[in-house]
């Protein structure tokens, strides 16, 4: 049985998935006490909850069974993503369900700043019919700037662009190819694309990246007469700032729905009684339909339940991509990063100071858009792998896809990603470890036959299947090694299943890769390693799975 414990309320449509499921034990705590949620947590596999429980390190640490924590919702400001990462638990959330409410109140909030609308009601309310005090601006033919072109961004300048409006994106993680098919420009500098449009409006997630986006230097780029919206998250925004720009009559206005500090204290800057005329002000409602609420808590709970039962599963937003959406070919890929991560650790010496992944050839270029994760990475999932690969080898098999790029922003190991053009192979992974002058180099393909194969190795062009065991070492390239080598391996009763031999023109050495049935004894591996015809030896050994 799996214990799910469900610290807020959420919709009957999320806790009717848990309470139909044969396999799990469901408890339902609301208002939980700090004390008492650290003994909550301590012997549950799963845990949901919305924006109210901060699962941070001492929870987690608590969580000692916990797998899974499900968000009801969006945003994950609450929890510790890296520490959850670091233990291995995934974190899910539920990004489409509400996508379309919190498209709507974008654009309602537009439409009602624009037009004044809240301020027009209020004074009819009041007993006043004053039509000239309400003039406001159409949204035909305006500029409008979508910060953020993801799931809602995108929907926002898909019905902007049916007001007639011209639209223009900034999101440095989205493709041209990817605007175009949406309809809008993509800008390449912030500053630049705030001084042309008419609005404003915001749908980044709150990471160290985002935070404080539009500060100073922002505002002051804005356009004269310009409208500001903010229906994503607090702390995007200098609110006092804003507040004095639209004060100063160089902003018309400004609509959030979204603030720093939730709920704003009477003094926030935004609340003041004189730019009452010139703001909309919603209580983070932007989710708060019906629909949404139903669909975030099923959504939540049918991935939470489908990660505890080992099934495929979306929305984990600390897995830097899913490995149930890759094709063959790239799951295929997906394996051989690993085992050229194990195959580097295996032979470097000492420390890594760098490490340097390219990826050529179109299977690499053809990737979809990358999803955005509150981490301090964005990789491919072939960077992914080779990480998790060479830390497995001195971590353990514990090492996963989220805690492997942390292990190497822990040791402060730069990581470097870069996409080429093919040359003599269709699709090649090409890994480096070190520097310039000196580490390891490998590069590795898949044949057209779906077979994997290393193919260089430090200069040398080899070809080895990364299978099982290895035994890999360099030689002075002279008559009788090969033949001393194949001796005492076999006095050794260690079968050669495969043999492939390097030779770099001109340097007076070669590389041997053999693969092999049994372990070298460690006795034997050191005989190796003292004879004067040997430069280096070593045996990797390719744990099996991902």
């Amino acid at each position: 049985m799996f214990r799910v414990l469900v610290t807020e309320n959420i919709h009957e449509a999320g806790l009717e998935v848990f309470a139909s499921a044969p396999d799990v034990q469901l408890e339902q705590k609301i208002g939980l006490s700090r004390a008492e949620l650290l003994e909550a947590v301590a012997d549950v596999d799963a845990l949901v909850t919305r924006s109210g429980t901060p699962l941070d390190r001492e929870v987690l640490d608590h969580g000692k069974r916990l797998r899974v924590v499900g968000r009801a919702g969006v945003g994950v400001d609450n929890i510790d993503l890296a520490e959850a990462s670091r233990r291995g638990i995934v974190v899910i959330n539920a990004p489409t369900g509400n996508t379309l409410a919190a498209t709507e109140q974008t654009l309602a909030l537009m439409l009602a700043l624009v037009r004044r609308l809240p301020q027009a009601h209020s004074s009819l309310m009041s007993g006043q019919w004053r039509r000239k005090d309400f003039m406001g601006r159409q949204l035909q033919g305006k500029k409008l700037l979508v910060v953020g072109l993801g799931r809602i961004g995108s929907q926002v300048a898909i019905r902007a662009r049916a007001f007639g409006m011209d639209v223009a994106a900034y999101d440095p993680y989205i493709s041209t190819g990817r605007a175009e098919k949406i309809g809008v420009s993509l800008a390449s500098d912030l500053s630049g694309a705030l001084a042309l449009a008419d609005v404003v409006t915001l749908h980044v997630p709150l990471t160290e990246e985002t935070r404080g986006m539009i500060g100073a230097r922002e505002i002051k780029a804005m356009k004269a007469g310009a409208y500001f919206i903010n229906c994503a998250r607090g702390g995007l925004v200098d609110e006092g700032l804003l507040a004095e720009a639209i004060r100063e009559g160089r902003l018309s206005g400004a609509a959030f729905d979204a603030f720093s500090v939730e709920p704003p204290q009477p003094d926030h800057p935004l609340l003041a009684p004189d730019l009452r005329d010139r703001v909309v002000l919603t209580p983070h409602i932007g989710a708060n339909t019906q629909e949404a609420q139903s669909a975030v808590a099923s959504i939540a709970a049918v991935n939470v339940l489908a990660a505890l039962r080992g099934q495929p599963y979306e929305h984990a937003v600390n897995l830097p991509f899913m490995e149930s959406v890759l094709t063959g070919s790239k799951k295929q890929y997906l394996s051989l990063a690993r085992k050229l991560g194990i195959l580097a650790a295996n032979l470097l010496v000492g420390a890594p100071r760098r490490m340097s992944v390219t990826l050529r050839g179109p299977l690499f270029s053809d990737e979809e858009e990358r999803v955005r994760f509150e981490l301090p990475y964005r990789y491919s999932p072939y960077t992914v792998s080779f990480l998790k690969g060479f830390f497995e080898v001195h971590q353990g098999p514990e090492v996963n896809y989220m805690s492997a790029p942390l292990l190497a922003e822990d040791r402060a190991i730069p990581v470097d990603e870069v996409r080429g053009e093919s040359t003599t192979y269709q699709n090649l992974v090409e890994i480096r470890v070190g520097d310039d002058s000196e580490g390891i180099t490998l590069s590795a393909t898949v044949t057209e036959e779906g077979k994997q194969r290393v193919v260089g190795l430090n200069g040398y062009w080899i070809d080895v299947v990364p299978e099982g065991r290895l035994f890999l070492f360099s030689n002075h390239d002279r008559p009788g090694v090969i033949g001393k080598v194949g001796t005492m391996l076999g006095e050794a009763r260690v079968n050669i299943a495969n043999f492939a031999l390097g030779r770099r023109n001109g340097s007076g050495l070669a590389l041997g890769a053999l693969q092999i049935d049994h372990d070298v004894p460690k006795e034997l591996l050191e005989r190796f390693r003292s004879d004067p015809d040997v430069l280096w030896a070593e045996t990797v050994k390719f744990a099996e799975g991902i």
